[in-house]
């Protein structure tokens, strides 16, 4: 559910007429922090990234949450970046076009409403240049019906499974064994199985 209704928004943000013609990127927000996080705005800018959603359930459906952060960079400072200079795009612009792109737009599962938004107080950023909006848009009710969580599966062909006799290698191990590839540096299941269904790949 949150991952198909985040495409079809980053798809729509993407194909809008005109943050094609004037926004550099579009794309979801990698998990970065700090001097990372800021020399890939400084190369992306102009940009809108969308943010990983969350869901609540409200009476008989889902209500989902998408965050668009809007991305400036203009070393005349916070004013410019805010409002454009005539040269380089500002913050409220993006704000705009993120709204005329997304807000009360039927898109993947359900209509997208722009809720708040505020902007981003970093002093590392400042001191680059770069200008950060935040902005909310949540979803109208999505029914959920009997099907609705089967219908979200592929068809289950193949099974593996861990055993740990008596739970003795704890949760921790237990993570690792679930990474891709597992890591069995420090502990290894009692046991493994691997079944394969009808229609799994050999």
């Amino acid at each position: 559910m949150l991952g198909r209704n985040e495409n079809a928004l980053l798809q729509a943000t993407r194909e809008h007429r005109d943050i094609k013609r004037l926004v550099r990127t579009v794309d979801t927000l990698p998990k970065l922090i700090g001097e990372a996080l800021l020399k890939k705005y400084v190369a992306d800018a102009p940009a809108l990234y969308l943010v990983p959603g969350r869901f609540e359930v409200r009476d008989t459906g889902l209500v989902l949450t998408f965050t668009v952060a809007a991305v400036v960079r203009n070393v005349a400072g916070q004013a410019q970046a805010r409002k454009g200079d005539g040269v380089d795009i500002g913050v409220d612009q993006l704000m705009l076009l993120a709204t005329r792109a997304l807000h009360e737009h039927r898109i993947g599962d359900a209509t997208w409403f722009l809720r708040r938004g505020e902007m981003v107080d970093d002093e590392i950023f400042e001191a680059a240049g770069i200008t950060a909006l935040e902005m909310l848009f949540e979803s109208s009710l999505i029914e959920m019906d009997s099907n609705w969580a089967l219908e979200e599966l592929d068809d289950f062909k193949s099974f593996h499974g861990d055993v740990d006799l008596g739970g003795k290698a704890g949760s921790d191990e237990h993570a690792k064994w679930l990474n891709s590839p597992p890591d069995f540096s420090t502990s290894n299941p009692d046991a493994q199985l691997d079944v394969q269904l009808p229609g799994a790949s050999t």
